[in-house]
């Protein structure tokens, strides 16, 4: 695995270095990163389903470097299960202000969740979703994509209790 450590390590740096480019340049190589990826998730998705669930097993095992890419990637996870576990931690929050959130789907990394209760038009909810949920769902669920929360019709109100607070080393962009 050392070999693989390795390049992990050092795709980190380059990574960190992307960061210090011109907004277009950086931009651009995140769009290429994010097609790579994607074209990635979409591969290994389609050979997963036609391959059976021993196979998937025998190659995770036979390699690090696979066993990391299915984890990445959530080969073999039960999407559903893992979410729901997710979710699990960030919900005695949401339930103590009076809201609740219902996994509806999970399909390829993609999360389908329903806002209700009192998060129905609380002006605090895409602080909870961003802050809360896709945290949770980033560091449960692998191969986790996207969040899309419904809710249910309200009008605006401030929340019910304490706001979820995110304390950053640095100003949030576009922050002067």
């Amino acid at each position: 695995m050392d070999s693989l450590e390795s390049l992990l390590r050092r795709m980190a740096e380059l990574l960190r270095a992307v960061e210090g480019l011109a907004d277009d340049d950086r931009a651009a190589v995140f769009e290429l990163l994010d097609g790579i990826d994607t074209l990635h998730r979409h591969a290994l998705t389609d050979l997963a389903r036609q391959l059976p669930d021993d196979t998937l097993a025998s190659l995770r095992e036979r390699s690090d470097a696979v066993a990391w890419l299915f984890d990445a990637y959530g080969i073999g996870v039960d999407e559903h299960a893992a979410a729901e576990r997710a979710l699990d931690e960030i919900r005695p929050y949401v339930h103590s202000h009076g809201g609740t959130v219902e996994l509806l789907d999970v399909t390829d990394g993609v999360v389908r969740l329903r806002l209700s209760g009192a998060c129905a038009g609380c002006t605090a909810s895409a602080m909870t979703l961003s802050d809360g949920i896709e945290q949770a769902l980033r560091e449960h669920l692998p191969g986790f994509v996207a969040v899309e929360a419904e809710q249910e019709e309200a009008s605006p109100h401030p929340p019910p209790g304490p706001v979820m607070v995110a304390l950053r080393s640095t100003p949030p962009d576009g922050w002067r």
